[in-house]
């Protein structure tokens, strides 16, 4: 099964405190500097997303594809046939213009409380397709709904409109399957739906696989039953976004109970029980819950003794019980 990245939003929050990781809302002609303007034109003209992440003073190339490509006639002219082009820069400069002092001027103070709320959209469009300060550039596909079906890699071959544009032809056939997953998932009701989320979740990126998360809860209401077999599944892709949600603000003891919740929901299976356990336990760790993590930490390995992850939830037993040794405190000894 795939693995949602559940910490990346997470960490990332971090790298933006700490990176000073900025927007900027200008963006040459033919592109769009606002990623809610550019999901809305793209569902409305059923075109496909370009999105590119450039970081002009501080990554060393993105000003060069600019040149070479991206702002080119040529490239906007082809290019947009096809995809809504969206610029979101993340330059140190931008930050110049919204940190004002207080001897700035009322006309300073102006422009930079003018420029926050694009600047807290952008920071927030990097958080939402894990975007991180130091890895631009960054070139996304993705359909209307911004799910991603292509991540460009720099390459510094790549340097003329034509080349680029090959490269995007090659990502057509990724963007086309996507695409008809999801008309399959809108079109359908009942448990074809959940089966439709479910094709459309194998064949995401796993990187990218988190963006769907809108989809994950839907299992009780579209396949009551579990007619489809999926529905354990989906309880626990489920709780781990919103154990994410809840860890983002720093609240790990809901993050705990939303893991543990589907356990006793009669639809999952062993081996996925005894990952929402390990998970749970792990967030235990986070808040010094020696106690409630050895307990599930110990029910996980009671759920699938012989799965692969049981040995790895026995080793981190083990090394608990030896560390706690000279303290006389061992993992059966705090059930």
């Amino acid at each position: 099964m795939k693995r949602i990245m559940s910490c990346a939003p997470v960490a990332l929050a971090a790298l933006v405190v700490l990176t000073g990781f900025v927007g900027c809302s200008s963006a040459p002609k033919g592109w769009l500097a606002d990623y809610e303007e550019g999901q809305q034109l793209a569902s409305k003209n059923g075109k496909d997303m370009l999105l590119f992440f450039s970081s002009e003073d501080t990554d060393g190339v993105s000003t060069q594809l600019k040149t070479n490509i991206f702002d080119t006639k040529d490239f906007i002219d082809a290019a947009s046939k096809d995809y809504v082009l969206v610029h979101l820069d993340y330059s140190d400069s931008r930050m110049a213009a919204v940190q004002v002092g207080e001897d700035a001027t009322e006309e300073q103070k102006e422009a930079a409380e003018a420029a926050m709320p694009q600047l807290e959209k952008d920071i927030a469009t990097a958080m939402n397709f894990s975007v991180a300060g130091g890895a631009m550039p960054v070139m996304l596909l993705t359909t209307p709904q911004g799910y991603v079906y292509g991540n460009i890699p720099y390459d510094a071959a790549v340097t003329t409109p034509e080349q680029f544009l090959t490269v995007l032809a090659d990502n057509k056939e990724n963007g086309d399957k996507l695409k008809s997953l999801v008309k399959a998932v809108n079109s359908s009701t009942g448990v074809a739906k959940l089966k439709a989320i479910d094709e459309l979740y194998e064949a995401t990126d796993p990187a990218y696989s988190y963006l769907l998360s809108d989809l994950y809860g839907m299992g009780p209401e579209l396949d009551p039953n579990n007619e489809s077999g999926l529905r354990g599944k989906y309880a626990m892709l489920d709780a781990y976004a919103k154990a994410t949600e809840a860890l983002f603000t720093g609240d790990a003891a809901t993050a705990i109970q939303v893991m543990l919740a589907p356990v006793e929901d009669g639809f999952c299976s062993d081996v996925e029980k005894q990952e929402l356990l390990y998970q749970a336990a792990y967030f235990c760790s986070l808040i010094g819950d020696s106690a409630n993590m050895f307990t599930y930490l110990n029910q996980a390995l009671e759920c699938a003794p012989e799965s692969e992850m049981a040995a790895s939830i026995k080793m981190t037993i083990d090394a608990y019980n030896l560390a706690n040794e000279n303290a006389g405190v061992t993992a059966e000894g705090m059930e």
